[in-house]
């Protein structure tokens, strides 16, 4: 069989090829990426909506420095039914209690029921910020009685 020149020479680094970060099986199941790669920071799952103030602590996933991106909401349930929970007001923090960088400003969830999926910028200055912080803060300001949604929050991991 004849030498087949595969072509030009190729290089790749941890922030061009996906990679797939080792997970202990009693640990997170969200599987990394490589450096520098946009990718999902940060899940909430029937984060609840009955109350005010912070609702769900987000901790972040196997990054150390990140800056994010887009928040998205689907999911919305009453009482466990698909229902519109857009009455709430969710706005995320780097710190507890509404401190820190406000990494989405606090908003209606407009149109999310079991269904209808939100994608939201993140702030300014969340977007532009390298954070090192391990958790993101939720905090609801208008309660829906029996209301959690499904949160997913995308970024860039800087570490």
């Amino acid at each position: 069989m004849a030498n087949i020149n595969p072509g030009p020479a190729t290089t790749s680094t941890a922030a061009t090829v996906a990679v797939l970060t080792p997970q202990n099986i009693l640990g997170s199941t969200v599987p990394g990426q490589g450096g520098n790669a946009l990718r999902l920071l940060a899940v909430g799952r029937a984060v609840p909506l009955g109350g005010t103030g912070d609702v769900a602590v987000l901790p972040v996933i196997n990054a150390s420095s990140w800056c994010v991106v887009t928040f998205v909401f689907t999911n919305g349930l009453i009482s466990g039914v698909a229902g519109s929970v857009a009455a709430a007001s969710i706005g995320a923090w780097s710190a507890a209690a509404g401190t820190g960088t406000a990494l989405r400003t606090a908003g209606v969830l407009t149109g999310v029921n079991g269904t209808v999926v939100l994608v939201n910028a993140a702030a300014a200055a969340g977007a532009a910020l390298a954070i090192s912080t391990q958790n993101i803060y939720i905090n609801n300001t208008v309660a829906v009685a029996n209301g959690t949604c499904d949160m997913f929050v995308y970024g860039y991991d800087l570490s």
